[in-house]
């Protein structure tokens, strides 16, 4: 079995929890109806809670969640601020579970995790995105959302339902996974997150001169990686995978 690596930055943390991230957050946006690029815009609308911890998509049929903030990312103050803090003042419980990423933060000597306030180092949704897919893992596992608000402040809550229970591992969905992620850059270990991934969702890997395989029951996908680790190519083969 291969070692798990030492999480020593928060690039590591990054590399470690955003493909996961992403998988869950496109399971969440088939069921509730997400048309937005980063799952942040819902077809049909939503409604919130907060004094009740819900959000509820509206959709063909309702779907009501419980709701944990993660935090906020705003283009005034041009920084994020971690739930934890609870500037908005909601009840304990929608802040509670992110209490999480502060300790895995203060465990593993990740500064940007145990802050309050981190200042933008990227546009509100990328930051935004890259914190809500490490507390996916880390305070879940649980899907994440975000809602993109008019003033450009970007809000992320983790999501927990029965309806939101992960289903098998895709070669299919991992196919769309990994060149959004690529698009974005904000994998810097492509070795590493790759093998997180396939840990963390139950793929099989397999090893090449060069490459590094996700196996499903419904395909493969195989990344081309350089000696550093970096990602040079993609390619999907959907089917079933032979045993």
């Amino acid at each position: 079995m291969t070692p798990v690596p030492a999480i020593t930055s928060l690039q590591d943390v990054v590399d470690d929890t955003y493909l996961f991230g992403l998988d869950r957050q496109r399971e969440t946006m088939d069921l509730t109806g997400s048309d937005g690029p980063h799952g942040d815009r819902y077809s049909a609308g939503y409604r919130t809670d907060m004094s009740g911890g819900t959000i509820t998509f509206v959709g063909t049929e309702e779907i009501t969640v419980r709701a944990h903030f993660v935090g906020s990312a705003a283009p005034g103050p041009k920084s994020w601020l971690w739930g934890w803090e609870n500037v908005n003042g909601f009840p304990e419980p929608l802040v509670a579970r992110v209490r999480g990423v502060r300790d895995f933060g203060e465990r593993f000597g990740i500064a940007e995790l145990t802050a309050a306030e981190v200042p933008l180092t990227a546009e509100p949704i990328t930051v935004a995105r890259r914190f809500a897919a490490a507390a996916s893992l880390i305070a879940g596992p649980l899907p994440f959302v975000t809602f993109d608000l008019e003033n450009g402040t970007v809000l992320t809550f983790l999501l927990e339902s029965p309806a939101l229970e992960p289903v098998p591992p895709s070669a299919i969905r991992a196919g769309s996974v990994l060149p959004e992620a690529a698009s974005e850059g904000a994998i810097s270990n492509w070795s590493r997150a790759l093998r997180a991934y396939a840990r963390w969702r139950g793929f099989t890997v397999a090893e090449g001169a060069g490459t590094l395989s996700l196996k499903a029951p419904n395909g493969d996908v195989e990344a081309r990686l350089d000696g550093q680790g970096r990602l040079t190519g993609l390619s999907m083969t959907a089917g079933p995978t032979p045993s």
